[in-house]
């Protein structure tokens, strides 16, 4: 758990609360194209939390993922993060209920088996070209940022 991506998660739930909602886009802007076939949000995964661990830790290995693919290719990382964001929009609402309904702990706890693979998930994320190369990139981070808030 010694991971960047890791310990931000964690704080979050340490804090029992989630992070605010991040300011609306001063401009609407319309969907991806991949939030036209987007699931519709599941409202039991607030309530499956060893389901909701295994589908924030996929989130985060396909972040890593999405990074590989994109190397030092900023345009590129943040369509893939905006579509990872649309793709696990049902997951971070879940998280956002959890810990607003004081189950922080439970998450904890219900997270813990999957560390391993968080971490080695966090690590190839912090340790990519793409945060290397496009944390300066305001809309690289914005997007990013968005992933690692609940909403």
């Amino acid at each position: 758990m010694t991971r960047v991506l890791w310990i931000a998660l964690a704080t979050v739930l340490a804090c029992g609360h989630p992070a605010p909602p991040p300011a609306p886009p001063a401009t609407p802007t319309p969907p991806p194209a991949a939030a036209i076939d987007a699931p519709t949000t599941d409202t039991d995964l607030d309530h499956d939390l060893s389901r909701l661990a295994s589908r924030s830790t996929q989130m985060y290995q396909d972040v890593a993922a999405a990074f590989v693919t994109s190397g030092e290719d900023c345009a590129a990382a943040t369509a893939k993060l905006t579509e990872i964001h649309t793709r696990y929009a049902d997951v971070m609402a879940a998280i956002a209920k959890v810990l607003h309904d004081g189950r922080a702990r439970e998450l904890r706890t219900a997270l813990e088996p999957g560390s391993d693979a968080l971490d080695a998930a966090a690590k190839a994320i912090v340790d990519s070209k793409t945060m290397r190369t496009c944390s300066p990139d305001r809309a690289f981070t914005a997007a990013f940022d968005f992933i690692g808030a609940p909403p």
